[in-house]
């Protein structure tokens, strides 16, 4: 009787060990008969590149346009609801927006906020200023569990409020 050497079935290999070592290699062994996942799931792509993610279609960064509006917004909203304070500095880089105040009683501006595109002028991510760090954190907030989204104003509202007080505005 002739008896063929099916490699893990005959020779006690241990399979589960060797299907953990493939996967992700490509291998037949990683869970889909053609070796690649994706091709399968995604019939629109292109051999070898991942599937298009969602988030795509979302611009990586505000245009100019909305940059611009939202500096506008604001120092308007912190000028309305904070007149002790001077204009706030705003700048942004890449898909983040800084704020800085200058706070009574400071020499320099400080840190206040970050705001984080999401895609649209009126949904940010927020992260406040930790001085005891000096980073921006979304998911510290005293009040909130987890990352805290909103308009710049929101923003402005949830942080300045922590380093200068409640607006004293309009």
């Amino acid at each position: 009787m002739n008896v063929r050497n099916d490699g893990a079935v005959n020779n006690g290999e241990n399979t589960a060990s060797s299907v953990i070592s493939d996967a992700g290699t490509g291998s037949t062994a990683s869970g889909s008969i053609s070796g690649n996942p994706f091709r399968q799931r995604h019939p629109g792509t292109r051999p070898g590149l991942p599937p298009p993610a969602i988030m795509e279609s979302v611009p990586q960064t505000p245009s100019q346009q909305t940059r611009n509006a939202v500096t506008r917004r604001i120092t308007a909203h912190v000028t309305r609801g904070w007149p002790r304070l001077s204009e706030p500095l705003v700048r942004h880089h890449g898909q983040y927006c800084y704020v800085a105040a200058l706070l009574p009683g400071h020499r320099e501006p400080t840190p206040i906020l970050r705001l984080r595109w999401q895609g649209s002028p009126d949904e940010w991510a927020i992260g406040i200023y930790k001085a005891t760090t000096g980073q921006y954190s979304e998911n510290e907030f005293p009040w909130s569990y987890g990352p805290l989204t909103g308009t710049p104003e929101q923003g402005i509202d949830e942080t300045l409020a922590l380093y200068a007080g409640p607006p004293t505005g309009k």
